[in-house]
């Protein structure tokens, strides 16, 4: 099913034109909602995601603090022309960013030359939001797959 999944939206991504104008979805947004599909979201769950999207780069940095003595930082960023680069993030390690259409991304993760999470990533300027769809392989979790949906909206605006 996971497979599916990644490859249909993989098909989205080459069916729709490449080029598009810059995003405003640039700055600091903070998660306003989540649903992960194991059930096993945090009741404390808090998000903190930094998206800079400057001509074919886009670039991820996150502050997970649903616990603040353990904060987890992650960063990442790439060329967003669909070609797989190594990658020295932890989790994974290497990734594919496709531009899909104006503010969509398809960002495919890989570890050991399989990928392993997949996410659908889209601005909506009307509400000044990024959506972030995903899907986890069974390979990381010891549970079995995972589909995730976040939202995350401007800081500083309700």
């Amino acid at each position: 099913m996971t497979y599916k999944l990644v490859v249909a939206a993989a098909i989205l991504a080459m069916g729709v034109p490449a080029h598009a104008k810059q995003s405003n979805g640039t700055g600091t947004f903070e998660e306003t909602g989540a649903y992960w599909s194991n059930g096993e979201l945090p009741k404390s769950f808090k998000l903190r995601i930094t998206m800079t999207v400057e001509g074919d780069t886009l670039r991820y940095h996150g502050e997970n603090t649903t616990d603040p003595a353990k904060p987890i930082v992650s960063d990442w960023s790439g060329k967003a022309d669909g070609k797989v680069y190594p990658f020295n993030g932890g989790y994974f390690d290497q990734m594919a960013i496709h531009k899909v259409y104006e503010d969509q991304y398809l960002v495919e993760k890989y570890r050991g030359g399989e990928l392993v999470i997949g996410e659908f990533w889209r601005f909506v300027p009307k509400t000044d939001q990024w959506i972030r769809h995903g899907v986890v392989a069974k390979s990381i979790l010891p549970n079995g797959t995972k589909t995730y949906i976040e939202y995350f909206k401007r800081a500083g605006r309700k």
